[in-house]
């Protein structure tokens, strides 16, 4: 597997944690401020209601029909929208989604462009790594009732995932990293 990025291109300048310089592809030095922890967060609780109210309305008309095939569709379908929600619009043109655009923010690479729909699903595969790590132990070691004893903890996942936003130069989460991807402010005419 290649390099995804070069990593001579990047740097942090400035005051830590406020600015990403990358080369474009016509050589030159761009510089963009990175997306306020804040914001980023407001973002996804945004996309996070937005995306559960669609799920919870579609489970809703699921549950009504009474037909346990259906109820097992309707969730795989809702689970199919939230991965498209992400990585749809985060690899679209507006490399963002609604709650990033109503931030003002947007997923770039470490060249300062769009991220393929390849990196999206691997970005968004990456969030839920931990949850997926985390469940699999639990089957593994306690066996498969243990889950609804220990689904607590579950919840303090994102902590695990988001947690490095605030204490890394770039403002990545471990999905970014593991993604090469960063957040930053998307200002009127930036490409």
């Amino acid at each position: 597997m290649g390099e995804w990025f070069n990593t001579e291109t990047v740097s942090v300048t400035g005051e830590s944690g406020k600015y990403f310089e990358y080369v474009n592809g016509e050589k030159t030095i761009k510089k963009t401020r990175l997306g306020d922890v804040w914001k980023r967060c407001a973002a996804y609780i945004l996309d996070v209601f937005l995306v559960n109210l669609f799920v919870f309305l579609i489970l809703i008309a699921v549950t009504l029909t009474k037909d346990p095939l259906a109820e097992i569709y309707g969730i795989a379908f809702t689970n199919l929208a939230i991965f498209a929600y992400f990585v749809y619009f985060e690899s679209s043109k507006a490399q963002a989604t609604l709650g990033k655009k109503w931030m003002n923010l947007k997923v770039v690479d470490f060249e300062g462009k769009r991220i393929s729909f390849l990196r999206a699903f691997f970005r968004y595969f990456a969030r839920g790594m931990p949850t997926i790590v985390l469940v699999v132990v639990d089957v593994a070691t306690n066996g498969t009732g243990i889950i609804n004893e220990h689904l607590g903890f579950y919840f303090l996942i994102p902590i695990v995932t988001y947690a490095p936003i605030l204490f890394m130069d770039m403002r990545q989460g471990v999905h970014d990293v593991m993604a090469g991807t960063v957040v930053v402010k998307n200002y009127p005419g930036y490409k």
